[in-house]
């Protein structure tokens, strides 16, 4: 790092309102201390190779320092001084810095008319520009401001579509609650029995999906999620919501997005089912299981299963929540298993469901 601590050679410069505005339009870009980018150092490898120089910087003018975004030849990031300085000295500066070679620079200017640095190149031997790679700099120097507006409008652009997922969610939340309350109150004015605890059903696994959907709405923009968090926050909901206890254990492991929802709509429904059917505590394991599989188990500690149970959906007395599991392992692949609990007394369901391959080969080489 080059110190420049001169006061002589860098007088300070009040802070005006313009100072502060160009400081804030540096800061509004979100450029500085960022780490290096292709697009930028392929930048001031064209301006290096333009004047045959050995040096490039794009650099930005910050209240205490200048700082490389970009340092072609150089291993230094930035200067910094004891006092603020104009750009127009900065460059001064920069160029004794150097010795008395060459020095040629264009100023990194917003269509605003806010210069934020520079883009420079430096020689240590003396040489002379002509008007045709000055032009050429100017238009590299343009290119970098251009490349900062692309910058700035993704930003936007991504903060706007996070705000209009996160509305989308919320009035899709709204409507399935809104679903669930009719379906309940519906439920309490009909007068068979059997219609009313098909209505009730109904209305529940209606805000089973609200409930998965919430869970997993904050995580959705990204390509995959840890399981385990996601799972402890659905089990904890899930715990409240029934009234029981819930114990999530396993291997913390990145799943694809695109699977989160049917996986929580499985322990939904395995859980509510061993609630119904088992006893308390439920267990929900994650782990990976056989090679490139996921195995994901909901144990509980009641009764077990009864004889001759079976997962076969013609069976008597087949529900409808083991119809719905099915459903949501086929989506993933995968098949379901009904046994006792390994531990002892009570019941296990597993679902086994494949990885992807690019996951499975970086575990392969990890235990290789």
């Amino acid at each position: 790092m080059l110190h420049l601590v001169d006061s002589a050679a860098s007088p300070a410069v009040s802070q005006t309102d313009e100072e502060t505005h160009r400081l804030a339009h540096v800061r509004r870009y979100e450029i500085l201390d960022t780490p290096p980018e292709v697009a930028f150092d392929r930048i001031t490898a064209m301006a290096a190779d333009l004047f045959d120089a050995p040096i490039a910087i794009i650099s930005f003018l910050d209240r205490d320092r200048l700082w490389f975004k970009s340092h072609h030849g150089l291993d230094e990031t930035e200067v910094r001084w004891g006092q603020g300085t104009a750009l127009s000295t900065m460059q001064t500066m920069i160029r004794s810095e150097f010795g008395p070679g060459f020095f040629a620079s264009a100023p990194l200017t917003t269509h605003g008319g806010h210069d934020l640095g520079t883009l420079c190149v430096i020689d240590h031997e003396p040489r002379q520009a002509d008007e045709q790679q000055l032009r050429h700099l100017a238009t590299l120097a343009a290119l970098v401001v251009d490349r900062l507006e692309l910058r700035l409008t993704a930003r936007r652009a991504a903060a706007r579509a996070e705000i209009l997922a996160s509305e989308i969610d919320h009035r899709a939340m709204n409507s399935l609650q809104l679903i669930a309350s009719l379906l309940h109150l519906q439920s309490r004015a009909v007068q068979a029995p059997e219609t009313s605890q098909q209505l009730t059903i109904a209305a529940n696994r209606v805000l089973a999906v609200a409930r998965v959907h919430r869970n997993f709405s904050a995580d959705e923009t990204a390509e995959r999620v840890p399981i385990l968090a996601y799972l402890r926050r659905l089990c904890g909901e899930l715990a409240d919501s029934l009234a029981i206890e819930i114990h999530v254990e396993g291997s913390e492991s990145s799943v694809p997005t695109k699977q989160i929802l049917a996986i929580g709509l499985v322990v939904n429904e395995l859980t509510t089912n061993a609630k119904k059917h088992g006893a308390e505590p439920i267990k929900v394991t994650f782990k990976q299981g056989t090679p490139g599989h996921y195995e994901l188990c909901v144990l509980d500690e009641g009764k077990g299963l009864p004889e001759g149970f079976t997962l076969d959906e013609e069976r008597e007395g087949a529900g409808l929540g083991i119809k719905v599991v099915k459903a949501l392992v086929a989506q993933l692949e995968g098949h379901l298993l009904a046994t006792a609990n390994p531990a002892g007394r009570g019941a296990c369901f597993t679902v086994i469901f494949p990885y992807e391959t690019v996951e499975a080969d970086a575990i392969a080489r990890l235990q290789g």
